[in-house]
């Protein structure tokens, strides 16, 4: 058994195929409107869903009051930490914390997808 995919539900998935593309993740529309899969660079996929398609799936579905996964990307360098935050910023995409040399050896920094997910950029140092 090996992690395949990841699945992100989304208000408003035009706007978080935007979020997505700036961390390298070309979010492509597969099997009707509401459907969007991209691969990262190690082969992991990201699935993002309408929150109308979950709730058709699954009507018992709510919305969560938080996010209870972080996903976490690697950079090539301490700092290439840095670019890609300042790009998610300047795209009017918020941080959750600026970049900066965390005590455990990494440069690491956090941001805020359109539903407020919580992703993180870092490197070792």
């Amino acid at each position: 058994m090996s992690l395949d995919a990841i699945g992100v539900v989304s208000r408003d998935p035009a706007l978080s195929v935007k979020f997505y593309a700036l961390l390298g993740v070309e979010l492509k529309q597969k099997s009707g409107p509401d459907h969007f899969e991209g691969a990262t660079p190690s082969g992991v996929r990201i699935m993002l869903d309408s929150v109308n398609l979950v709730k058709e799936i699954n009507p018992a579905w709510k919305e969560p009051t938080g996010s209870a996964i972080i996903l976490c990307f690697v950079q090539k360098s301490p700092k290439a930490v840095d670019a890609p935050y300042g790009n998610i910023l300047a795209a009017g995409f918020k941080s959750a914390k600026a970049p900066w040399d965390a005590f455990w050896g990494q440069r690491y920094s956090s941001v805020l997808d359109p539903d407020g997910n919580q992703i993180d950029l870092f490197a070792a140092k």
